[in-house]
């Protein structure tokens, strides 16, 4: 897949909860302020993207299982900016499922 601009956390969720998904149904890069780290509800790894340290992930960037040790570059309330498959909503968490995902950029920091 192609890779597009990147897009806000924020910007990629709303457009979801609004109906308006189609235009982003594809491998993207996604920035926002990691408010999570570590294995999801699966155990995958994962990081969970918003537009602020104080609100709860917007997106859910899941990397593959052979990735796990790369999440310790990442720590909460860091800048992030992560490159993955935009699959869909999860309307039972509240979220935007994101799938095999890279780390591009911490705190500005190329990865």
């Amino acid at each position: 897949m192609e890779t597009t601009n990147t897009i806000e956390a924020k910007v990629l969720y709303d457009a979801f909860k609004e109906g308006k998904e189609e235009p982003y149904k594809k491998r993207m890069r996604i920035s926002g302020i990691a408010t999570f780290v570590g294995p999801d509800v699966y155990a995958l790894p994962s990081v969970e993207l918003s537009e602020s340290k104080d609100v709860s992930g917007r997106v859910l960037c899941v990397l593959p299982f052979s990735d796990y040790l790369k999440l310790r570059k990442v720590s909460k309330r860091d800048h992030v900016v992560m490159e993955g498959n935009v699959l869909g909503f999860a309307d039972q968490y509240d979220i935007v499922v994101v799938k095999q995902c890279r780390i591009i950029e911490v705190n500005g920091k190329k990865e």
